[in-house]
Formats: structure tokens, sequence, C-alpha cells
């Protein structure tokens, strides 16, 4: 059980930088949407 594909932390640190990315991206891709749209 020492060697588990994933441990908490190493989920709970992906998942803030995947989520630190989404959050810098997604309002350029909302604002570059909304400019098509108009």
């Amino acid at each position: 059980m020492k060697k588990f594909a994933f441990t908490l932390a190493e989920v709970l640190i992906t998942l803030g930088i995947i989520g630190i990315v989404a959050a810098m991206t997604l309002p350029s891709l909302i604002t570059r949407n909304q400019n098509k749209a108009l």
C-alpha cells in the first residue's frame, strides 16, 4: 500500500494547480468569445 498511485496530497496539489491555471485562462477565453459574438 506504500506505492499507491496517487496520495491525497498529490491529488490536492494537482487539483490546485489545475484550478489556478483554469482561473487564469477562463476569463480571457470568456472575453474572447464575447468579442466574437459582438
